[in-house]
């Protein structure tokens, strides 16, 4: 694919990206009457329901669903996917509606065809438009009238229009006619408003098709028109995916420093450290966006996760406890127990370690992979003890048969060969991934399973013996 600017066309939007665009007004003519579209309002306050409900029905709209709380709103949008989502930003029980469209986007429960309008008072606006990575498609601050709602949903609808043939491809993995789409709406007069965006589904798009390099330029070529965070941050992932890890975390490190709300940025920066090897940084960058986002379950599992290879079991257990008592609705997934009672292991709480597994044992283990399997086996065997040494033996028998592990099906697999005095077993586990690709990921929590056993002296040779083995590859 040809590079999307010359110089001349980057020198003359780097004047233009410092003017306030005009709003848009292309396929105006195509938007769908508000009677023929379905609205989900999420709102706590009943009052502030009614509102929305009126501002809606005086628009012309009356398919109107209501939902009270985050999880209504997912359980709503799950099962009967609107045409326009409009949602407070302040929740109730400490949500935002931030936090509710970051978890639809990252599911993929949301497609991008639905607009997501959010409400929000004036205090709450900073918030709302510097949450740079996962914006909703437009706001409204309170209070406002029919009229501005209005207006705001017909432009939103708008928009949506204008990229619904790139979105079908996009959503059908058609990456070259998604990308093609894109630069033919450019030499559309109708699409100018959306330049910006088009950019920016430009280089995503190249990255979901895997071509690293041209999503790389992409960026590159924002980021001369101007340094949006976003388009830094795009850069920083493939920096990440290109192993280029130090260029990698600088950029992200410029992300934060333009944008503190952009916690998109510090699960970024968090992944490029563990890749580093560096965990401490990891779990200090996770920690310091959870506490200003506690709502955010997906974090406080990585979280948790990172704080475990740290070796700072305590926080490890706690964040973990957290997300099993307020995040489990219906109960806990085996990955969840699984976290748990390898942090309460870790820490040497023995009767929490086995009451997650009791949790574990009732998940349906057919539905999930040979290492996730071997992960539960291995740690169910160590709690097992020496009542577990058949069950260590099976697990012997299986990984053979596993390619390549996991870092952490890996660590499971060190501690029981260990607690079982299985040392052969154990050294041929840390050599292969010391050696392989994934060495600074697992070197540090595989260092603290041979430190419990006093054995640091034998990982150390391994470690050498794999480093010299890489550098003959």
């Amino acid at each position: 694919m040809e590079p999307l600017l010359g110089a001349d066309e980057i020198l003359s939007l780097q004047r233009e990206v410092k003017r306030k665009p005009a709003p848009g007004a292309a396929f105006k003519d195509t938007v769908t009457p508000f009677k023929e579209l379905r609205f989900l309002v999420i709102e706590d306050q009943e009052a502030s329901r009614k509102t929305l409900k009126m501002c809606i029905q005086s628009m012309g709209g009356f398919s109107i669903e209501i939902a009270v709380s985050h999880g209504d709103a997912i359980f709503r949008i799950k099962n009967n996917v609107p045409d326009i989502i409009i949602c407070d930003y302040i929740l109730g029980d400490g949500r935002t509606g931030q936090q509710l469209l970051e978890e639809l986007r990252h599911t993929a429960t949301l497609p991008n065809r639905v607009v997501f309008l959010m409400v929000t008072a004036e205090r709450s606006y900073e918030q709302v438009v510097s949450a740079v990575e996962l914006t909703p498609d437009d706001y409204v601050i309170k209070p406002f009238s029919p009229e501005v709602l209005g207006l705001r949903i017909e432009k939103a609808v708008q928009k949506k229009l204008a990229f619904r043939t790139y979105y079908d491809l996009r959503e059908a993995h058609q990456f070259d006619e998604a990308v093609q789409e894109l630069d033919a709406m450019l030499a559309r007069d109708q699409a100018k408003p959306y330049k910006y965006d088009i950019f920016r589904y430009r280089a995503e798009t190249l990255a979901d098709a895997g071509c690293t390099d041209e999503a790389q330029r992409a960026y590159e070529d924002i980021i001369r028109i101007h340094p949006f965070p976003w388009a830094k941050a795009g850069l920083a992932r493939m920096l990440h995916r290109k192993d280029r890890l130090p260029e990698a975390r600088a950029t992200v490190d410029e992300v934060i420093a333009m944008s503190p709300n952009y916690f998109e940025a510090y699960d970024l920066k968090a992944a490029i450290c563990s890749d580093s090897g560096d965990y401490a940084e990891a779990q200090k960058t996770l920690a310091h966006a959870a506490e200003r986002a506690p709502r955010n379950w997906s974090r406080k599992r990585t979280l948790s996760t990172v704080a475990l290879h740290n070796g700072d079991f305590e926080t490890a257990t706690a964040v973990m406890r957290d997300v099993v008592v307020n995040d489990a609705a219906g109960g806990a997934s085996l990955h969840d127990s699984l976290n748990m009672a390898r942090c309460a292991l870790a820490g040497g709480d023995v009767e929490a370690a086995k009451a997650a597994m009791h949790a574990a044992a009732k998940t349906n283990l057919d539905n999930v992979g040979d290492a996730e399997r071997v992960e539960f086996e291995c740690v169910l065997a160590v709690l097992e003890g020496a009542a577990g040494a058949a069950r260590y033996e099976r697990i012997c028998r299986t990984i053979v048969r596993l390619s390549e592990l996991p870092v952490q099906t890996a660590v499971d697999v060190a501690r029981a060969a260990l607690a079982f005095y299985d040392r052969q077993t154990a050294d041929r586990v840390i050599e292969q991934m010391l050696g392989g690709k994934q060495a600074r990921l697992a070197f540090q929590p595989l260092l603290g399973i041979y430190k419990l056993h006093g054995l640091e002296e034998p990982f150390r040779k391994i470690q050498n013996r794999a480093a010299l083995k890489r550098l003959h590859k």
